[in-house]
């Protein structure tokens, strides 16, 4: 299958929106952030495990964006769980988002890797236009 450049860095920019707005609904459901509080938490959060994907945007196949996106949502989801979802059983703050920053990272980078020989397999073709 071939697909535009320009399809692909759109479908990339997509993945990367719904990151946002993954963390959009933890912070207004679960935190009862304002929109500020929510810029706040992605500059600090969400800045360095989305770089993966924005970087992936500027490569030849910026499908390595999703990838590097769908490796880092389950911790987002995890975070929500253990925020929002599991009972409160101990003192002190919670690590979640440490855990995002930590872990998520790694993973978006993994997934943009890996994403390159998955779209070659499944014959997906990125076009130069």
């Amino acid at each position: 299958m071939q697909i535009s450049r320009a399809t692909a860095v759109k479908i990339g920019v997509g993945a990367i929106s719904l990151i946002l707005l993954l963390q959009a609904f933890n912070s207004f459901a679960c935190y009862k952030h304002n929109f500020s509080d929510y810029l706040h938490g992605v500059m600090i959060f969400l800045f360095i495990p989305l770089l993966p994907a924005v970087i992936s945007l500027f490569l030849p196949n910026a499908l390595r964006a999703v990838g590097a996106c769908a490796c880092l949502a389950p911790w987002l989801i995890l975070a929500y769980y253990v925020d929002c979802i599991k009972p409160y059983t101990d003192g002190g703050a919670s690590m979640s988002y440490i855990a995002v920053l930590f872990y998520g990272t790694p993973c978006a980078i993994i997934g943009a890797i890996i994403t390159g020989p998955l779209t070659r397999m499944f014959g997906i073709n990125i076009n130069k236009r």
